[in-house]
C-alpha cells in the first residue's frame, strides 16, 4: 500500500513523539507542510529522527529554526536519496553543508575546490592523509551538489558542470598525494634531453564533455611527454614509463579503492591506446604514433570530448592538437561510417537481449546513447571544415550543429530538451541508491515512487510522457541509421573484432560458406593482421575497401571455403600487404583473377604460397596479354642468378613463367596449342641453361672438348 501523504497522518507514526520531543517546536510545526513534498513521507520521518539520534555534532538541528527552507532541503534529500541520508547519518555535521542556501548556492570552480583540498590539514603531506581527505571532500561536495539540484532546482548542465570540476580537483590532489613517495623512491623523471618530464591526464567520455552523473565511472587516459629515466632516489633510477606505470596504479588506487568512506570515482583505462593490454602511461608520440596507424572509428568518437583535466594541461592540449586530423578529417570515407553505425547497432542489439530497450535511459531506444551518437556522427562528419562543431559538452555542440544547420532548428531544439529530461531522470535513478544505474524499475510501485520523485503524480503518467520524448529522439537519429552507404553494411561486422559477427556469419552462409564461422576468422586475420603484429589502419582501410568484391569471387566458386582457406595462407605471408590490397582496390577485376587461380589449381596455390612474390604476375593485367618472348625469358633467368639466391634461379623462372601461362589460359582463354607452345619455351630455355652449365662443370674438372652436344626432346 502507498504511504498516506496527507499532513494529519504525521501525528499517526509511531516516530511522530520522539520527533516532537529532538526538533525545535516551530521545525516541528513545518514538518506536515514539507512533507506534502515528498514521495514516501513516513521514510523521511524515520530518517529525520535517525539523525536526531545520531549524537554527532549538528545532529540537533536547532539551526533549522521556523524557515521552512533548510529543513524542506533536508527532508526532500532524505526522501531521494538513501546513500546520501547515510552520508548525513554518519557525519551530521555536514547537514550545515545544506541548511544554508546561500553558502552552497554559487556554482564552485575546479581551482576552488582543489585550493580547499589542498587546506585540509595537510591532507596531501601523505599518501594516507590524501586518501581520507579526498573521501570526505566527495562526500561534503556530493550532498551540496545534490541539495542544489533537488531543492534549488539547478539546471542540470550545473550540476553535471560540478561534478567534473570535482573529478577534476580530486585528480589533481590525486597525483599530489600519489607522486610524493614515487618521487622519492626513484627521483623526478628526465626526457633524454635532460627536460623535466610532465604528465597530464585526459578525460575522455562525460568527464571530458563536462557532463558526469552523480554515480560515473571517470575514463582516463595517462600521458607523459617522452622517453627516458629518473633522476634517481633511495631506490635508484627507473626508466620514465614504469615511473609514470607506478605513478598511475597509485593515483587509481587513491581514487578508486573502497573504504569505509567509500572511494572517490571509480576509474576506467580502457579507452587508453591498446586498451587493456597496453601499458597505463604512455607517451606522447607513442600515443600519436598508435592513433595515427591503429586507430579505430570509435576511437575517434572517444577522442571526441577529450579534455586535459590535470597535470600539465599544455601537455594535454599539445597532444589533442597534434591528434585533431585523425579525429576531425576533412572527409570521411562510407567504410568509416559503416564502422561508426555497426558499433551503434551492437550495442542497441545487447541492450535488446535483456530486454530492456523500453527501459533503458542511457541505451534504450530514444535514450541518451541515441543522442549522443546522433551529436557525435554530425561533428564527424562536419567538424574537420568547422571547428565551432567541435564541442565537447552535448548540449553545446548539439546548439553549434543548430547553427551550422547540420541540424534543422526544431532537431536541435527536440535533441536539446530531450537530453536534459533523460539527464534528469538518471541522476534520479543514481543518487536513489549511489549506484551506476540506467534502467527504469520494472516494479509498478517503485515505478510509481521515482515518478513521483521526479515531479509526476504515477508511473503510468510518466512512462507516456517517457515514450514521447524518446519516440522524437529515435526519430531524429533513424534518419541517419537508414543510409545504407554503398550498400555493404555487414562488412563492418565481419572486419570488427569487437563485433559479435552475429550478421557477417549470417551473410556468409547464404553466399555459400559452409562453415561461416571458420570464414569470417579468416576474413578476420586478413583484415587486421595477427594478434602480435596487428595490421596499421591503412592496411585495414586497405582491405575493407576490396572485401565486397574479394567476396563476390570466393563465393562464385563451387567450394568457397577451401578457396577462402588457400587464398588466406598465400595473403597472410606477404610482407607488405598493403600493397596489394591497394592495387586490388584500384582493380577489383584482378579479386577475380586471383581467385580464379587459386580456385582452379592446388598446384599453383602452392607456388603462391611458397614464393608470394610471384603475385607480382598476377597483379599486371597487361602482362597477361601477350606471350613473353624467349629472349625475355633469357634475361630474366640472368637477373635471377644475380640475385641473392642464385641456386633458385631456375626453379623461380619456372614457377613464375608458368603461373603466367596459367593466367594467360584462365583469363584470356588461349588455345591449349599455345599453351603448350609457351611451355614448351619455357622448358627449352631452362634446358638450355643447364646444359651450358653442365658443359661448364665438365670442362672445369676434365678440360675442355672440342665436340658438340644436342639434346633431342
Amino acid at each position: 500500500m502507498p504511504e498516506p501523504r496527507d499532513t494529519a497522518n504525521l501525528e499517526a507514526l509511531p516516530e511522530a513523539a520522539a520527533l516532537r520531543a529532538g526538533l525545535p517546536a516551530a521545525t516541528y510545526a513545518l514538518l506536515p507542510r514539507v512533507l506534502t513534498e515528498t514521495a514516501k513521507p513516513a521514510k523521511v520521518v524515520r530518517t529525520l529522527l535517525r539523525l536526531l539520534e545520531s549524537g554527532g555534532e549538528g545532529s540537533d538541528l536547532a539551526a533549522l529554526g521556523a524557515d521552512p527552507a533548510p529543513l524542506r532541503t533536508l527532508c526532500l534529500l532524505f526522501d531521494q536519496s538513501d546513500f546520501l541520508s547515510d552520508i548525513l547519518i554518519r557525519h551530521p555535521g555536514d547537514a550545515a553543508v545544506l541548511i544554508d542556501a546561500a553558502a552552497r548556492h554559487p556554482r564552485r570552480t575546479r581551482d576552488a575546490m582543489y585550493a580547499e583540498l589542498a587546506a585540509e590539514a595537510g591532507a596531501l603531506e601523505s599518501y594516507e592523509a590524501c586518501f581520507s581527505a579526498l573521501r570526505r571532500f566527495r562526500q561534503r561536495e556530493i550532498l551540496r551538489i545534490a541539495a542544489r539540484e533537488i531543492a534549488d532546482h539547478a539546471p542540470i548542465r550545473t550540476t553535471t558542470a560540478e561534478f567534473a570540476n570535482l573529478a577534476d580537483a580530486a585528480l589533481e590532489a590525486a597525483i599530489d598525494g600519489a607522486r610524493g613517495e614515487v618521487v622519492a623512491r626513484f627521483g623526478e623523471p628526465r626526457c633524454t634531453d635532460g627536460q623535466a618530464c610532465a604528465f597530464v591526464i585526459l578525460g575522455m567520455g562525460k568527464l571530458g564533455g563536462q557532463e558526469l552523473n552523480f554515480s560515473s565511472d571517470i575514463d582516463l587516459i595517462f600521458l607523459y611527454t617522452a622517453d627516458g629515466e629518473t633522476a634517481g632516489g633511495r631506490s635508484g633510477p627507473i626508466s620514465n614509463a614504469e615511473f609514470f606505470q607506478r605513478l598511475g596504479e597509485r593515483l587509481i588506487k587513491l581514487l578508486s579503492e573502497p573504504s569505509p568512506e567509500g572511494f572517490v570515482f571509480r576509474v576506467d583505462m580502457r579507452l587508453r591506446p591498446h586498451g587493456q593490454i597496453g601499458p597505463l602511461a604512455v607517451g606522447l608520440e607513442t600515443a600519436l604514433a598508435y592513433y595515427t596507424d591503429y586507430g579505430r572509428a570509435w576511437e575517434r568518437q572517444a577522442l571526441l570530448k577529450a579534455r586535459p583535466c590535470a597535470g600539465d594541461i599544455v601537455l594535454g592540449d599539445a597532444f589533442l592538437a597534434q591528434i585533431r586530423p585523425f579525429v576531425f578529417p576533412k572527409y570521411f570515407d562510407d567504410a568509416t561510417l559503416e564502422d561508426i553505425r555497426e558499433t551503434k547497432r551492437q550495442l542497441e542489439q545487447q541492450v535488446a537481449r535483456q530486454g530492456l530497450s523500453g527501459l533503458e535511459v542511457k541505451l534504450g531506444r530514444g535514450g541518451i546513447r541515441d543522442i549522443e551518437f546522433t551529436v557525435q556522427m554530425l561533428q564527424l562528419l562536419n567538424g574537420g571544415r568547422e571547428p565551432e562543431l567541435r564541442a565537447r559538452n552535448t548540449l553545446d555542440a548539439i546548439a553549434a550543429l543548430g547553427r551550422h544547420q547540420c541540424l534543422r532548428p526544431f532537431e536541435a531544439d527536440a535533441l536539446a530538451r530531450q537530453y536534459v529530461f533523460l539527464r534528469s531522470v538518471e541522476h534520479r535513478l543514481q543518487i536513489k541508491g549511489g549506484q551506476q544505474r540506467h534502467a527504469l524499475p520494472e516494479q509498478p510501485e517503485a515505478l510509481d515512487a521515482l515518478a513521483r520523485r521526479l515531479g509526476y503524480v504515477s508511473g503510468t503518467a510518466f512512462m507516456h510522457v517517457y515514450h514521447d520524448r524518446t519516440a522524437e529522439v529515435r526519430a531524429i537519429l533513424d534518419q541517419f541509421l537508414a543510409e545504407k552507404g554503398r550498400g555493404q553494411l555487414w562488412i563492418g561486422d565481419l572486419l570488427n573484432p569487437q563485433s559479435s559477427g552475429a550478421a557477417a556469419r549470417t551473410v556468409l552462409a547464404t553466399r555459400g560458406f559452409a562453415d561461416p564461422v571458420r570464414a569470417r576468422a579468416e576474413f578476420l586475420a586478413l583484415a587486421n593482421g595477427p594478434g602480435d603484429a596487428p595490421h596499421t589502419l591503412h592496411v585495414r582501410q586497405r582491405f575493407a575497401a576490396i572485401a565486397p568484391a574479394l567476396i563476390d569471387a570466393v563465393a562464385a566458386g563451387s567450394d568457397p571455403d577451401a578457396v577462402l582457406l588457400r587464398l588466406a595462407q598465400i595473403l597472410g605471408k606477404i610482407p607488405a600487404p598493403a600493397i596489394l590490397y591497394e592495387l586490388l582496390a584500384g582493380a577489383p577485376v584482378l579479386c577475380d583473377y586471383l581467385v580464379r587461380l587459386v580456385a582452379n589449381s592446388d598446384y599453383l596455390s602452392s607456388l603462391l604460397i611458397r614464393d608470394p612474390g610471384l603475385l607480382d604476375i598476377v597483379s599486371n593485367p597487361a602482362a597477361l596479354e601477350t606471350p613473353t618472348p624467349r629472349a625475355s625469358l633469357v634475361f630474366e633467368l640472368q637477373i635471377l642468378r644475380d640475385a641473392a639466391q642464385p641456386e633458385a634461379a631456375l626453379y623461380r623462372l619456372r614457377d613464375g613463367e608458368m603461373l603466367h601461362v596459367a593466367m594467360r589460359d584462365l583469363t584470356r582463354e588461349i588455345s591449349v596449342a599455345q599453351v603448350g607452345d609457351e611451355l614448351t619455351q619455357l622448358a627449352e630455355v631452362i634446358l638450355d641453361a643447364v646444359l651450358r652449365d653442365a658443359c661448364r662443370a665438365v670442362a672445369e674438372k676434365h678440360g675442355p672438348c672440342s665436340g658438340r652436344i644436342c639434346v633431342l626432346g
